[in-house]
């Protein structure tokens, strides 16, 4: 038996070395890929073939007087007598295929039961369809069941509701603080003052005085920490009290710390955390693991309607062991804007978009 070891940039190339030098019946021993990840990856073939199966391309047979050589070697040499005269050229009749040595046949189906047998154990078992199916829903239904629905805890006494939004930029805190202030003011009858504390973004504050404008609302800007606090203070007689944060990078630890800093000396504060649904996976693991150190309240969900794809953030919001406090979508204030209970939660992770849809007004 000859074994020889055959290198190429790809398997196709290997493969067609191997054919070429041993023909049709090597036997393939491994293949396997060098320097892997690197500017010299390649892959080796180890080949094999038995001495039976090789054989010497035919050549013509000899001229009438000449003289043959190396027969032990598998091939004959033809010298022409200086007086013969040219002879006519023949195609010579190609040599049958001599057949397998039973060795080497049984080489090939050892190791052709091999590769099966392989083959058959790295191969994923099947899963009948319904039976997948019925898998899927309950791993989805448990992920659901841990999803819980919480709004906004009441104060007690004659103390205001503190309701802080917090999140990353560009999550939609600005617009779902108008929200809420409409549906504490409007559908609940609340006397709702509005503050801000978001002065990097141009036009924020310009947006949220608009909204309180509309609503026959105050709204003050607190550019220092004593400037919050005095706000509060002056607005104390009112039901509910909502601030808006500056949003900055989840990775910028020092603004989260700023931001404890400033609601420390505040009494009942509820921090709310504004995500996006848009959020991707990793992003969004990151965001909540990051404003933990605010103990958050709830979590308010925005962008619904920017998204078809719920799944992830069904799954980053059960991790979280957060409930969920409100849901947000759109631009209108305040059509675009549910307080969910349960059931709603469930049926929304359940069926998506169109679970909202006749939610809002």
């Amino acid at each position: 038996m000859i074994i020889k070891r055959f290198t190429a940039q790809t398997a196709p190339k290997a493969m067609k070395l191997v054919k070429d030098a041993l023909g049709l019946d090597a036997v393939i021993f491994s293949q396997k890929t060098l320097d892997k990840g690197s500017a010299n990856e390649r892959v080796e073939i180890m080949a094999a073939i038995d001495h039976d199966t090789i054989t010497s391309p035919p050549l013509p047979n000899p001229e009438p007087g000449a003289t043959t050589g190396g027969a032990g070697y598998g091939y004959q040499t033809v010298r022409k007598q200086a007086t013969q005269k040219k002879p006519v050229k023949t195609r010579p009749k190609p040599k049958k295929r001599q057949a397998q040595a039973p060795e080497s046949q049984k080489v090939r189906q050892n190791f052709s039961r091999l590769l099966q047998e392989r083959e058959a154990s790295l191969r994923p078992k099947t899963v009948p369809p319904k039976q997948l199916k019925t898998k899927a829903t309950i791993w989805r239904d448990e992920i659901i069941d841990q999803v819980q629905a919480l709004p906004v805890a009441q104060s007690s006494g004659n103390d205001p509701i503190i309701i802080a939004l917090v999140g990353p930029t560009g999550v939609g805190k600005t617009t779902t603080a108008a929200k809420l202030a409409a549906w504490y003011h409007i559908q609940e009858g609340k006397k709702v003052a509005l503050l801000t504390m978001d002065c990097y973004r141009i036009g924020a504050t310009d947006q949220l005085r608009t909204y309180a404008r509309i609503m026959h609302l105050p709204c003050e800007v607190a550019i220092r920490k004593k400037d919050l606090e005095q706000a509060i203070a002056r607005h104390w007689d009112t039901d509910v009290i909502i601030i808006d944060t500056t949003g900055k990078s989840p990775y910028d630890t020092d603004h989260i710390d700023e931001l404890a800093e400033w609601f420390a000396e505040i009494a009942s504060l509820q921090p709310l955390l504004v995500v996006s649904a848009t959020t991707k996976k990793e992003d969004l693991r990151q965001i909540v693991q990051v404003y933990d150190a605010l103990e958050p309240h709830s979590l308010i969900l925005t962008k619904l309607d920017e998204t078809r794809t719920y799944a992830s953030l069904c799954q980053q919001v059960a991790a979280s062991n957060l409930p969920v406090g409100y849901l947000t979508m759109g631009q209108r204030v305040p059509e675009d804007f549910i307080v969910p209970d349960k059931p709603l939660l469930d049926t929304f992770f359940k069926k998506g978009w169109s679970a909202l849809e006749q939610h809002i007004n």
